[in-house]
């Protein structure tokens, strides 16, 4: 599917999805006045809680703020990282586990995680998809920006926490200078003590 067409699509979800929840809400409010629901499709001659044109309105509204909305929303980010996707893959789709993801889809050159809430990705209008480059840095998250932000953050940490680990596990102790220097410090000692006999 083209960028453009996703665009659209994306769109189109999104405005339904608006309608859905502006009907929603207006239902809550007429229940809690104490009307009947009823009232929200009469005209507003006959007691209806609307006047004339307020559904058009809306609809316009809605339709307008849906048609940007995805522009606004959906980016590309990079994420630098030392080697390549292999080098890491187990910590970034952990990563993306541990934020509430779960992996959909992969091929050759990407793969794909969305949201295991289902309310949420209702919320999002199932637009909740987050693609992540595969191969050498840097590499290239697609998807809401908000979600981009969050998780490009969040790899980095666990990115920077393995590397920790890694030279952790290289040294242990924090006063050894690898074994070179230690047998170099040991044939020195040597030396001083022959020179003292």
């Amino acid at each position: 599917m083209s960028p453009k067409v996703r665009r659209v699509v994306r769109s189109v979800k999104y405005f339904f999805v608006f309608l859905i929840l502006a009907g929603v809400i207006l239902c809550i409010v007429t229940l809690l006045s104490g009307e009947s629901v009823t009232k929200l499709f009469l005209p507003y001659s006959e007691g209806g809680m609307l006047k004339e044109g307020a559904w058009w309105q809306m609809l316009l509204i809605f339709g307008a703020i849906a048609a940007v909305y995805p522009g606004l929303t959906f980016v590309k980010k990079e994420v630098m990282i030392e080697g390549d996707f292999e080098d890491h893959r187990n910590t970034i789709i952990n990563a993306f586990e541990g934020l509430g993801y779960e992996k959909t889809d992969e091929d050759g050159e990407k793969l794909t995680f969305r949201l295991r809430n289902h309310f949420t990705r209702f919320m999002r209008a199932y637009e909740d998809g987050v693609t992540i480059t595969k191969g050498s840095a840097p590499l290239i998250l697609s998807g809401n920006r908000k979600d981009i932000l969050r998780l490009s953050s969040h790899i980095t940490y666990a990115l920077r926490e393995d590397i920790g680990e890694g030279a952790a596990q290289q040294h242990d102790d924090p006063y050894d200078f690898g074994s070179g220097s230690s047998d170099t410090a040991d044939q020195s000692g040597k030396a001083d003590q022959q020179k003292t006999e």
